[in-house]
This record gives C-alpha cells, sequence and structure tokens, in this order.
C-alpha cells in the first residue's frame, strides 16, 4: 500500500495494481498486523472515481461484493462478506481489505485498496479464526486465475458505475445481520444485534435496552 499510495501521489493511471509476492509489514484495520506468508494473494488498486467523497465507501463494499461472487463462482464455495468488508467461508476469515482516500480541492486524488487473499498459504497456525483457499478445496490453486478474475469483474462493475445498488446487493452475501455482535474501534466497544447496513454503509445495532444505534467503523466480532 505504501508503494501504490506514493505511485498515486506520482499521477499513476486509474486501476493501476500493485501486488506483493509476500508481506513483511502488512497491516489491517486499526493497526493489525496482517500476516502475509509466501503462497497468498497481495494486492492494491489505485482508483480515480468520478464520485462525491462521500460515496467512496461504496467502492469497498462493491469490492468485497465482486471478490465474494469471484471466489463463488469459480471454486463452488460458499464465500460471505462480514461488516465491513471481510470474506469469510464456513465462519473463517479467508480475505482482509483496507482502504484510504486522499482528496484534492475536496474531490478524491485516489483511493487505494488493498487486499489480502489466502489462496496457498496456511494461517490456521497463527490464526486459528482463519482459513485459505488450499485449506478449504484440498488443493493449491491459480493465484493469477484469480486476480484476473476478479479484477475483470470490478472493473466491470465500475465500469456500470451502478453504486446505488451496491449495499442491497451485498446485503445478501453478509453472514453479519441477524446476530449479536461486537464492534471495537479505538474509542470503544459496542456490542448487540446486528439489524441492518444503511446506505451510507453503517451498521445499525439494537443494544440491550433496545435502542439503535449507528456504527460507521471498526472492527466487527461474531
Amino acid at each position: 500500500m505504501e508503494i501504490a499510495r506514493n505511485l498515486a501521489r506520482q499521477g499513476c493511471p486509474h486501476f493501476t495494481v500493485v501486488i506483493a509476492e509476500r508481506q513483511t509489514a502488512g497491516r489491517g484495520r486499526l493497526k493489525r498486523i496482517w500476516l502475509s506468508e509466501q503462497g497468498g494473494l497481495y494486492f492494491t488498486l489505485v482508483l480515480r472515481p468520478e464520485i462525491h467523497p462521500n460515496q467512496g465507501y461504496k467502492l469497498n463494499f462493491a469490492a468485497s461484493l465482486c471478490l465474494a461472487r469471484t471466489l463463488n463462482r469459480m471454486f463452488g464455495i460458499n464465500a460471505q462478506v462480514k461488516w465491513p468488508n471481510d470474506i469469510l467461508v464456513n465462519e473463517k476469515k479467508i480475505t482482509g481489505m483496507l482502504s484510504e482516500m486522499e482528496l484534492e480541492d475536496r474531490r478524491i486524488s485516489f483511493v487505494n485498496i488493498g487486499i489480502g487473499v489466502n489462496v496457498n498459504n496456511d494461517p490456521t497456525p497463527d490464526e486459528p479464526k482463519a482459513s485459505s483457499l488450499k485449506n478449504i478445496l484440498g488443493r493449491a490453486v491459480s493465484r493469477k486465475e484469480l486476480l484476473v478474475e476478479f479484477l475483470n469483474a470490478y472493473e466491470d462493475y465500475l465500469h456500470q458505475g451502478n453504486f446505488d445498488s451496491v449495499i442491497s446487493e451485498w446485503k445478501k452475501y453478509t453472514l453479519t445481520l441477524g446476530r449479536q455482535v461486537k464492534i471495537v474501534t479505538t474509542r470503544e466497544v459496542s456490542e448487540g444485534y446486528a439489524q441492518d447496513v444503511d446506505d451510507e454503509g453503517a451498521l445499525i445495532l439494537k443494544l440491550a435496552d433496545g435502542s439503535l444505534k449507528k456504527v460507521l467503523y471498526g472492527d466487527c466480532f461474531h
């Protein structure tokens, strides 16, 4: 993501892709470490969308939606999305995403989306709640084919520009709604029933006292 950020600031074109064979300083949300061993797929997309900055979150939802669909289509698995944009199979995480945005004159200069997919690596010794495609399928798969299929699907989605329906489409693949969850941020911990995801991508929690709380970001635990 650091290389992609530098390229973006230097003016690289829309849909530039930066790929790493492995990462020595991979990171997730809230400054957590993302283990990036040999065999996984690690890449960052540089996007320059013609959308209002307050719509930038839809790029993340579209990415996780397209990747879940790609995984299901290619491998016949039940990949599901966990709010905000992780992908799980059999309740185990196989994909994480991290994005960053920079503005110029109140317009989006670029949005970078970093994606890590556990493909032919085995994260379970260090991350028992994670898995990989190889573990799930019992065989190695082509990282290149997966990357190409996802990039084609995501580019097509962005080209269509139909962001109005992305949240409703995303909700068809989510396993977060309809269950008790805990949301952790740097400031607080919230627990409640995941009732909905609104049109702004926020998770609507029903708290123990019956009140509703809107959560815009954080790590979600089922």
